[in-house]
């Protein structure tokens, strides 16, 4: 019997992007019996997401719009009994990278149609948020910020500008960051890294172990850097040397308290401002993907 699936899209996609999502569809409908949407807010997706009865939800979307579906689900306590798929057509689409998805949305469709259902982690806040591919507090949450606005005209370059921009001017942050109990970090720190998946930023490893079905947490902190020593950093994440700088240290665990100064933290690239405590706890096989 063929699976029924919804395509889920973003109604305010550009006319190129919503003729790739067509093609995408072309391809899903030979595997799936298919019914396409195209949202235009959070309202609208959650009233589709809960009155679809099939079990497959594929989505035609970046990180945001991953973020967004797995959320809802959650929420609605879907997300169990529903399978996933991804058809990367977001700007960064990190989530996509880690988990090498073809970045062509045709041939990413065509991968949905042999793939089978695959149990993956999530990060879940305490304040009931989950996070599926990473969440970060500091000057990458700020770079973050900086990138929304010149996305429309940088498109994927947004990121490393932004970043570049956001550590010329950005200070630290006073944070203690604890994992499973442990206090690994109190002293000021440039970024605090809570990783599911390896990519961030529009494709850059940062954490190049990090697995999203693996049930832990990969966590990265950059400690305080002088803003002359910030472009080489940034060269390094670049080359993907960037573990062996001193002031980057890693660790994997199971639960990951940030408290301290009052700091933006990104959650699969939505901004949540000025928190002072936070926990992020992974969720082990929490949700299934086609992979």
């Amino acid at each position: 019997m063929t699976a029924s699936a919804l395509l889920v899209s973003n109604s305010a996609a550009g006319s190129t992007t919503a003729a790739l999502a067509d093609r995408a569809a072309q391809v899903l409908r030979r595997g799936f019996q298919l019914r396409t949407v195209a949202t235009d807010s959070l309202d609208d997706l959650h009233d589709h997401l809960a009155a679809f009865d099939g079990d497959h939800v594929i989505i035609a979307g970046g990180d945001g719009s991953l973020h967004a579906v797995v959320n809802l689900l959650y929420r609605i306590r879907r997300l169990d009994d529903t399978v996933i798929g991804l058809v990367p057509m977001g700007t960064g689409n990190d989530f996509a990278h880690g988990i090498d998805l073809p970045d062509d949305p045709v041939d990413a469709a065509e991968a949905q149609l042999d793939a089978t259902p695959t149990s993956m982690d999530l990060l879940v806040t305490d304040d009931g948020e989950a996070v599926v591919n990473a969440a970060h507090a500091g000057i990458g949450a700020v770079a973050s910020d900086r990138a929304q606005v010149a996305k429309p005209v940088a498109g994927s370059l947004a990121y490393p500008m932004a970043a570049f921009v956001a550590g010329a001017v950005e200070t630290g942050y006073r944070l203690q960051v604890t994992l499973d109990g442990t206090v690994v970090h109190d002293d000021t720190a440039m970024l605090v890294l809570a990783a599911n998946g390896p990519c961030l930023g529009g494709g850059a490893r940062l954490c190049t172990k990090a697995d999203p079905a693996d049930g832990l947490i990969d966590v990265l902190v950059i400690g305080d850097l002088p803003v002359a020593a910030r472009p080489g950093l940034g060269m390094s994440i670049q080359r993907g040397d960037h573990l062996e700088h001193d002031q980057v240290e890693t660790w994997q665990g199971r639960q990951l308290r940030i408290r301290g100064d009052a700091v933006t933290h990104s959650r699969d690239g939505e901004l949540r401002h000025d928190l002072t405590d936070v926990t992020y706890t992974i969720d082990h096989d929490a949700w299934q993907l086609l992979r």
